[in-house]
């Protein structure tokens, strides 16, 4: 005798391990809650971060402390704005702006960029430039590598969005260079001869960006290579700028400078 055929009572797409995963289960709630949660563990460490400037407190959403903010703006205010032979700079490469720098630079706090960007298009305005193209100095492909990222290109853009005016990478190393940190200006301008290679730029006047100027040399052979390209015009903006004082070691305060803590 033939038994009767038992249909099974569990619903269509459940297997005897439990319901399977098919195109009725959504996993787009589950990758949700992790970006959430991820996202909330990246806030908090930000917040416990400490600021760039003073390294006492905490930093905030710009990558320094309020306190910070409040004084390099006011610093900044402060400070006459005539520029130096067509170049703008916040600071000198000392105390709270070597700092600054070296926590973009070398530490990866990319959030400095849109704070500093906007102080140095603040500085551009306050001496009367009007730049139609913003670009930086490329880094070597090697370090970019390293550290995930171009300083200089981050820095770039900040200022182009802040003076509302494109930015583009136009600057090519045509050659790579040796480490120029601790060489001195004739050295520096032998190394850098003819190291860059712009793109046509048909009379525009361009703003040059980069982190920090020791002897000047990256910048000279960067405006050669734009005004070679056809550049209107080429003036340069760096975060910081080395100066010599007696008595001042590499991170201390220079007489005069922004005191941040």
């Amino acid at each position: 005798m033939t038994r009767p055929r038992v249909r099974s009572s569990r619903p269509a797409g459940v297997s005897r391990g439990g319901p399977s995963r098919g195109a009725d289960q959504d996993p787009a709630p589950t990758r949700s809650a992790a970006r959430r949660a991820a996202a909330a563990v990246m806030g908090l460490a930000l917040r416990l971060a400490p600021c760039a400037a003073c390294e006492a407190r905490g930093a905030g959403p710009e990558g320094v402390c309020p306190a910070c903010a409040r004084a390099i703006r006011a610093a900044l205010s402060d400070a006459p704005a005539s520029p130096a032979a067509d170049t703008v700079w916040l600071g000198p490469y000392a105390g709270p702006w070597r700092r600054l720098v070296h926590a973009l630079k070398y530490r990866g706090a990319t959030r400095l960029a849109p704070f500093l960007g906007a102080l140095v298009a603040a500085r551009v305005v306050a001496v009367g430039w009007h730049p139609r193209l913003v670009t930086h100095v490329p880094t070597t492909p090697a370090r970019r590598r390293d550290r995930g990222f171009d300083q200089a290109e981050l820095l770039a853009a900040a200022v182009a969005r802040s003076l509302h005016v494109p930015h583009a990478g136009v600057l090519t190393r045509v050659r790579v260079t040796s480490k120029l940190a601790g060489q001195g200006r004739a050295a520096r301008q032998a190394e850098l001869t003819g190291a860059f290679r712009a793109r046509y730029l048909a009379g525009r006047e361009v703003l040059v960006v980069d982190d920090v100027l020791t002897t000047g040399a990256t910048l000279a052979a960067a405006r050669e290579a734009l005004h070679a390209a056809g550049a209107g015009g080429v003036r340069c903006a760096v975060v910081a700028r080395t100066v010599a004082h007696e008595g001042s070691g590499p991170d201390e305060e220079p007489r005069g400078g922004l005191r941040a803590r």
